[in-house]
């Protein structure tokens, strides 16, 4: 009786077990800067998680503290995120380090998904922020594989107070004091002249207010800068490109020249400088009395949503000064600890069609794919026809190799002491080339 008995519990516990491994949490974890790429994808959850029965556990962070979170998940194998949402600058050490899944391998676990969205993402920031040699070991320029898909595609672009640039008394006194209309800044030396006009101090007016801090933000906000001058750091033509012995051209003509004009805007700069990020330029922007600012798309939102629904019509967009845009922006990268590698992908493939796409835009994300910003409903978004031209003329700036961090931090470090006069301009653009030769040789090895 005994025995039989006996049965019939381990029978009972089998099938409770599998009971409750059948009613076990589907569930994916995200991880990304607590932008609006993120805050878009948070918006569409209730209706992600009814149509799918897969639950989402966002888990958004500040810049660096998403940065060195997901790094530290990975080299642990710990599995904590099934989604990491990074930047083009992760893409070397994520591969490298065998940390992520590439793309053809998650399409292997799926079925029944049609991947007609890949037509329409844009090309130049696929290759920038998705791509990476096929043999890292022996790069070749010419060998790039697909790794992932971007989640977001962003730039820098340039915002201006419209209320100081319709202002009559403002448009008059610009034509007595240059001769010209008052215009949004086309050129870097227009754009000069008009926070140079806008610095009015009786007013309590700043002309613009420039990103300073450590942690990328000078880096990001200088390198645009150093493209208008059609500079480079390095020699190529990706981010993710390049090799121990790639030519640094930082110091070069153009590198100097873009640092002399970035330092001369100084006066007319509002904020303390070195403390001044993305969310604290936003800020400052925000209280009325700064004419323009270089901003990151994916803050934008943040610009103009007054949280309550409605946009705040003060502020306006055109691309950077200049004929080029940065590419920047991240890609879905599927964790290879991840238990959930399968519904990862496909909540990616969700999001990555027009209609979410659509939907995304009137949230805040400054979508990868072409066709989502000609919808009517997005192009209500006053950001949309600015930011889609300069996706479109957008090339590679940011470094993304595994030397990034470096280079972010030297340039950060002499750009920073250039503005505070500790060092000349030649003399720290030396300085840091140097130091990046010296030391980005054994980061290759």
């Amino acid at each position: 009786m005994y025995k039989h008995l006996n049965s019939i519990i381990a029978t009972i516990s089998i099938i409770g077990l599998l009971a409750s491994c059948n009613n076990k949490e589907n569930k994916i974890t995200i991880i990304g800067e607590n932008s609006s790429s993120i805050q878009s994808m948070q918006a569409l959850q209730p209706e992600y998680e009814k149509s799918s029965g897969v639950k989402l556990d966002f888990k958004p962070n500040s810049f660096e503290d998403a940065f060195n979170k997901s790094n530290q998940d990975f080299a642990n194998k710990t599995g904590l995120y099934d989604i990491v949402l990074q930047y083009n600058f992760s893409l070397s050490s994520f591969v490298r380090n065998n940390y992520v899944y590439k793309l053809d391998e998650l399409k292997k676990e799926s079925s029944n998904t049609t991947y007609d969205f890949e037509s329409d993402i844009f090309p130049n920031v696929w290759k920038e922020v998705g791509y990476y040699y096929k043999n890292p070991a022996t790069p070749n320029d010419n060998e790039s594989e697909v790794i992932s898909y971007p989640f977001a595609a962003n730039t820098m672009m340039l915002v201006y107070n419209q209320d100081l640039f319709n202002d009559p008394e403002q448009k008059k006194n610009f034509l007595t004091k240059y001769g010209r209309e008052l215009t949004v800044p086309a050129d870097m030396q227009s754009f000069k002249q008009v926070a140079e006009f806008f610095t009015q101090p009786d007013k309590g007016l700043k002309g613009v207010c420039l990103q300073g801090s450590t942690g990328g933000w000078l880096y990001y906000e200088w390198c645009s800068f150093l493209q208008g001058f059609d500079g480079k750091v390095l020699e190529k033509n990706q981010g993710w490109q390049g090799n121990a012995n790639t030519p640094v051209l930082l110091a070069n003509e153009k590198g100097i020249a873009a640092t002399e004009y970035y330092k001369s805007l100084k006066p007319f700069n509002a904020g303390n400088f070195v403390t001044t990020d993305g969310v604290e330029q936003r800020n400052i922007i925000k209280k009325g009395n700064v004419a323009m600012g270089i901003i990151w798309s994916d803050y934008s939102w943040g610009l103009i949503d007054d949280g309550n629904g409605k946009i705040d019509k003060r502020f306006a967009f055109a691309p950077t000064p200049g004929n080029k845009s940065m590419i920047a922006g991240g890609s879905y990268f599927v964790n290879k600890q991840s238990k959930h590698s399968k519904e990862a992908f496909q909540y990616m493939t969700y999001l990555l069609k027009k209609e979410t796409q659509v939907q995304m835009i009137q949230k805040g994300l400054c979508a990868p794919t072409k066709s989502a910003y000609d919808a009517p409903e997005a192009q209500k978004v006053p950001y949309v026809p600015a930011l889609k031209t300069s996706l479109l003329r957008a090339e590679y700036m940011l470094e993304a190799g595994p030397d990034a961090d470096l280079i972010n931090n030297v340039i950060t470090t002499y750009i920073q002491k250039i503005w505070n006069n500790e060092i000349g301009v030649q003399e720290g653009l030396n300085a840091a080339k140097a130091q990046i030769e010296k030391e980005r040789k054994p980061l290759f090895q």
